[in-house]
């Protein structure tokens, strides 16, 4: 079953889930117990932490993270498991790069964030992403995400997704629409 975040990011066949971390955990959790999917592809956007990654590529990733600016700056900790990494044959029959997903309910505009992320080896930022694989864990349903890059971890980030986003959403349905036939 593709998934996507819903709202002003429908995409495609993709079922909404809803907008950060706590909305999409809430709707994401009652698809599964209502539908049982057998398998969770997570679709959308993200912000990238290396300006080196070209504007509107895809990536896969099984691997999240969910880290706030003021953990990386030694200005707060968490109890909780902040990293999940998925074990699924679904991230092989999949043809793109591979990279790890930062999860936050903030969209990051700082570049000295955005260079510490990237010297920790996590190339994107998507809000969504760390609570699928979580759900899915708890499922035990196998997961992977597709990400379109849409911006740079910046203080034009905002700008750049709003210029970037149609043209997203259409290369993530036009590569749904290839997985579908494979």
């Amino acid at each position: 079953m593709f998934v996507c975040a819903g709202s002003l990011e429908r995409i495609g066949m993709a079922r909404g889930v809803g907008v950060g971390l706590i909305e999409s955990a809430i709707t994401l959790t009652r698809l599964c117990l209502l539908e049982r999917p057998t398998e969770l592809i997570f679709v959308g956007s993200a912000g990238s932490y290396d300006p080196n990654l070209p504007m509107l590529s895809l990536f896969k990733s099984a691997q999240g993270y969910q880290i706030e600016q003021s953990f990386v700056c030694d200005q707060s900790y968490t109890p909780l498991e902040n990293y999940l990494e998925a074990h699924s044959a679904l991230l092989d029959q999949i043809c793109l790069p591979a990279v790890k997903v930062n999860s936050s309910n903030y969209i990051h505009t700082s570049p000295d964030f955005a260079r510490q992320m990237q010297g920790a080896g996590i190339a994107l930022e998507n809000m969504e992403f760390f609570t699928l694989l979580r759900v899915a864990q708890s499922f035990k349903i196998p997961s992977v995400g597709v990400f379109c890059v849409t911006n740079y971890i910046s203080p034009h980030a905002h700008q750049e997704f709003l210029d970037n986003h149609d043209r997203a959403k259409a290369r993530l349905e036009a590569w749904m629409e290839a997985f579908g036939k494979c």
